[in-house]
């Protein structure tokens, strides 16, 4: 099965949102409920549920403190859910060898978001000083988008151009 180009687009906006919805209400942004919409949008709940579940056994003790980046286990669910659906992969298979590996690479997108932050921060700073309150509630929602692109870029990259690397490399573990 290929993955289709609205998945793609699907996912990738998800990515995104999954982020925003992590640092605003945090409902949705557990790895079990990237498994579960990413397992709607491939076509396999079951896949996602055990890609889910299992990253999100993973980061189950996990606590970030001053703002220390921790690994992105919804990227590396969807990415892995939809390889494993995409290319026939074996769940636990995904979970091991792509789900986890892409989480923890995506602490690198996270760092890099949250210093472009520091853009906006500055700015907020300036609108204090001059008393604009309007752009301080700007500039604290622009900070947003960077996050939002950190993960919804390289989802898209992984998605559009990742899928025959990604087989490849099952084949080789394929014993």
């Amino acid at each position: 099965m290929e993955i289709l180009w609205w998945q793609i687009v699907l996912l990738t906006l998800y990515a995104g949102y999954q982020i925003l919805d992590d640092l605003q209400f945090n409902i949705f942004g557990h790895p079990v409920f990237a498994g579960i919409i990413s397992g709607l949008i491939m076509g396999d709940v079951t896949t996602g549920l055990i890609i889910g579940g299992g990253m999100q056994l993973t980061i189950l003790g996990v606590g970030t403190f001053g703002g220390a980046s921790r690994i992105d286990a919804n990227s590396g669910t969807v990415l892995a859910v939809a390889f494993s659906v995409a290319l026939g992969m074996n769940p636990q298979q995904a979970l091991a060898t792509l789900a986890v590996p892409v989480a923890s690479l995506m602490i690198q997108t996270d760092i890099l978001a949250r210093f472009t932050n520091t853009f906006f921060a500055h700015r907020i700073d300036r609108k204090i000083e001059q008393m604009d309150y309007k752009g301080v509630e700007r500039n604290f929602l622009y900070g947003a988008i960077p996050w939002a692109l950190s993960r919804a870029i390289p989802v898209c990259l992984a998605l559009v151009f990742g899928g025959g690397v990604v087989k490849k490399y099952c084949e080789l573990l394929e014993w």
